[in-house]
């Protein structure tokens, strides 16, 4: 039986995936004193994924084809344990892999009108991968208590792997790479030991 509908993976032309926001919670301790550090993370992160197009094929109502959108909505717990090292007393380089623990949207329960869609819907939301590897590398500038970095997220294993729909299973393996720019702010700082003179 052949599929009752296509997804157009090109329907959104951007290669990246749209604005979204990171909340985390960060230490950081020093190591010795050639400039390294471990910094652990845990945040909270949402945003959008890349848009879908699916078109569905109605059997009772020939010549008329449906068309939506549809785009994952990408909400996730984040355990990163990232190295550091300090170029200079201001900035710094950052990497180390992430831990995501990928939240998915419940099913719809209300029907919209269009069975088949919200099927769709709820079968492209399951397919969510639980947990997923990635790494982070970027570097950072501490002015005072505020601290900026810019980071690149790319994922090592992937968001979703294949998408199961009528009986049919079609490998459909996707994955997040995204541009990061952090603000935060050091509720508490070590105050530096002043270096003992020498005569």
């Amino acid at each position: 039986m052949p599929p009752s509908y296509t997804l157009d993976t090109r329907a959104d032309g951007g290669r990246c995936d749209d604005i979204g926001y990171r909340l985390a919670a960060a230490a950081r301790w020093r190591l010795g004193q050639a400039g390294l550090f471990v910094q652990p993370e845990v945040a909270y992160a949402s945003t959008t994924g890349q848009y879908i197009g699916v078109r569905y094929v109605v059997p009772s109502l020939p010549g008329w084809t449906p068309y939506f959108t549809f785009s994952h909505r990408i909400r996730r717990w984040e355990l990163a344990p990232l190295v550091g090292w300090h170029i200079t007393r201001h900035s710094y380089i950052l990497a180390g892999p992430l831990l995501a623990l990928n939240l998915r949207e419940a099913d719809i329960l209300e029907k919209s009108g269009y069975p088949a869609s919200d099927a769709i819907y709820n079968s492209l939301n399951r397919i969510v991968e639980p947990l997923q590897l990635a790494a982070q590398v970027g570097i950072g500038y501490l002015v005072g208590r505020f601290d900026f970095s810019l980071r690149l997220e790319q994922s090592l294993t992937p968001y979703t792997r294949q998408f199961a729909f009528e009986g049919n299973t079609y490998g459909y393996e996707q994955h997040i790479r995204q541009g990061l720019f952090t603000a935060g702010f050091l509720l508490y700082k070590r105050r530096e030991q002043a270096t003992p003179l020498t005569h």
